[in-house]
C-alpha cells in the first residue's frame, strides 16, 4: 500500500512539473514579451508574476492580441534566476489558468557552468605555467587572457552569478594578468636589449 502511494505521489508530482512551460533565458534588464497561446479565447490576463527572491508581483492586466497569440511587454527583469508568470484566459467558454516560466541571467545564456569553470582554468594554468616556467611569451599571453577573462566577469557575471564575489574574482583576476604581462614584458625588453 505505502509503494502504491509513493508511486501516485510520484505521478502527480511529476505530471505537474511538466505542466509548466518555459519562455526562455533572458539577459538581465532587458525588455521581454511575455506571451501565451489560445486559439479560442476571447482574453487572457497575466495575473502575478514570481520572482527568485519569493516576492510575488500581482498585475492582473489584458495581454494584447494578435490572432491565436496573446503577449504583455515585461520590463521588471533585474532579479536574476527563475521566474513564474500567471495568465488565465477563458478557454471554450472556461476560465483556464496556466504557468509559464522564464529565466534572468546577466548575460542571458544558459547554465554552462563546466565550460566557465574550464575556460577559467585553462587561463589561469596558462599564465601560471608560464610565468613560473620563465617563458616570457606565454606568461604575457596567458596574462593578458586573465586581464580580458577579468574585463568579462565584470560585465556578464559568472553565468547566473554576479555579486561581490564575482566582482572580487575579476579585480583579481584583472590584477595578476597585469601583473603577469608587465613583469614579464620588463623581462623581455631586459632580455633583448640588454
Amino acid at each position: 500500500m505505502k509503494r502504491l502511494i509513493l508511486l501516485f505521489s510520484l505521478v502527480l508530482m511529476l505530471s505537474s512539473i511538466s505542466a509548466i512551460s518555459d519562455l526562455g533565458t533572458f539577459k538581465q534588464g532587458e525588455v521581454i514579451e511575455l506571451r501565451q497561446t489560445c486559439d479560442n479565447c476571447t482574453f487572457v490576463n497575466l495575473t502575478s508574476v514570481s520572482y527568485p527572491n519569493s516576492t510575488l508581483g500581482k498585475y492582473d492586466v489584458v495581454m494584447t492580441k494578435q490572432g491565436v497569440d496573446y503577449n504583455y511587454t515585461f520590463s521588471s527583469t533585474t532579479v536574476i534566476g527563475d521566474h513564474l508568470y500567471n495568465v488565465c484566459g477563458d478557454k471554450d467558454g472556461i476560465l483556464v489558468c496556466e504557468t509559464i516560466a522564464f529565466n534572468v541571467t546577466p548575460s542571458g545564456s544558459e547554465d554552462n557552468t563546466g565550460f566557465y569553470i574550464l575556460i577559467i582554468f585553462l587561463v589561469y594554468a596558462i599564465a601560471f605555467i608560464g610565468f613560473f616556467g620563465k617563458s616570457e611569451w606565454i606568461a604575457m599571453f596567458g596574462g593578458m587572457a586573465m586581464m580580458f577573462l577579468g574585463v568579462y566577469i565584470v560585465n556578464y557575471g559568472i553565468i547566473i552569478y554576479r555579486d561581490v564575489f564575482t566582482v572580487a574574482l575579476s579585480y583579481f583576476t584583472i590584477g595578476l594578468g597585469a601583473f603577469f604581462s608587465l613583469f614579464t614584458g620588463l623581462e623581455i625588453i631586459k632580455n633583448n636589449y640588454n
